[in-house]
Formats: C-alpha cells, structure tokens, sequence
C-alpha cells in the first residue's frame, strides 16, 4: 500500500471520528450521540450516509478521476 493511499484512508478515519463526535460537542442542531440515535430509530441508514458522502465526493471531483 503507498504511502500516499494510507495518508488518505487515515484521513477519512478522522473524519468519521469528526462526523460522529468531536463536531457533535459544540453542534446544537445535531449534538453527540444524535446521529446514533437517528440510525437507531430508523430516520437514517449508514447505507443513506456512506451514498451521500460518496455521490459529494464525486461531485467535487473532476469526472475523469473517478469514472471507471
């Protein structure tokens, strides 16, 4: 694996860790343990996340790159 790809792949993880807690403690529309419970009770699925993240990255990407 490059060096390169693992620098990515580690900064997606931190912001996942940013998406799910440290962003939460000072967010007062969607504060910790919010999205939790919002994948608890139905009203979101990580399937409907993991889509979305994935449709705004394509989106902010030139097309070339990513298209197969």
């Amino acid at each position: 694996m490059s060096n390169r790809r693992q620098i990515i792949l580690d900064e997606i993880s931190d912001r996942v860790s940013d998406f799910l807690y440290y962003r939460r403690k000072e967010d007062e529309e969607l504060g910790v343990g919010e999205i939790e419970d919002a994948l608890a009770k139905g009203e979101i699925t990580v399937d409907e996340i993991v889509s979305h993240f994935k449709a705004e990255l394509e989106k902010g990407l030139p097309a070339p790159v990513w298209s197969p």
